[in-house]
């Protein structure tokens, strides 16, 4: 199969990943009750993983899109999540096709679009101030706090950056096993 072919099994692939894309941001919610896990400031998105999948497809950003898009409107955050998620999982899935041949680096166009990108809009969108006021110097926890109170915004990309590793590593690595495993191939470009 080419990578401009689309045949029903094809999209039928497709379609099964856009909607699990929404099935698993749900989860991560459910998983964490009250910690907002799917959409807000410290997320681990199980459908993140999903990313990893566009090692085997080069379709497969357009699904992600559709799966962070349908996510996103579901989601409640309104206008900027729902126009920026989803092309920062489409620009993400691209880069991850386009650096498939190398070693570990398409693990990173997930893990960086969506710290950086995701921090940008949700911090202004949530009106992100985690309320830390500076503490006197002493010791490494107090200059974290520090450090936190005065760069919100670095904070946020931490917090999503650590959860998109997770999400990537630990479940894109599950999900690539599944992949394979179920027979499905690599289209190649």
């Amino acid at each position: 199969m080419t990578a401009g072919t689309i045949n029903a099994h094809r999209l039928s692939r497709l379609s099964l990943v856009s909607a699990l894309y929404v099935v698993l941001t749900y989860l991560a919610n459910i998983l964490g009750p009250g910690l907002n896990l799917g959409y807000g400031p410290i997320q681990v998105r199980i459908s993140e993983g999903l990313a990893m999948l566009a090692l085997f497809d080069p379709l497969m950003p357009v699904a992600l899109y559709i799966g962070c898009l349908l996510a996103n409107v579901l989601g409640g955050l309104g206008l900027p999540d729902i126009v920026f998620g989803p092309l920062l999982s489409l620009a993400a899935g691209y880069a991850t096709w386009k650096t498939r041949r190398l070693p570990i680096v398409p693990f990173l166009p997930p893990i960086a679009f969506n710290a950086i990108g995701v921090a940008a809009y949700l911090y202004y969108l949530l009106g992100i101030d985690f309320g830390f006021t500076p503490v006197p110097p002493g010791g490494a926890w107090a200059a974290l706090l520090n450090w936190i109170s005065l760069h919100p915004y670095w904070a946020m990309v931490l917090t999503i950056g650590a959860g998109q590793t997770v999400s990537v590593v630990v479940f894109g690595l599950l999900f690539m096993r599944v992949w394979r495993r179920i027979g499905t191939g690599m289209v190649e470009e």
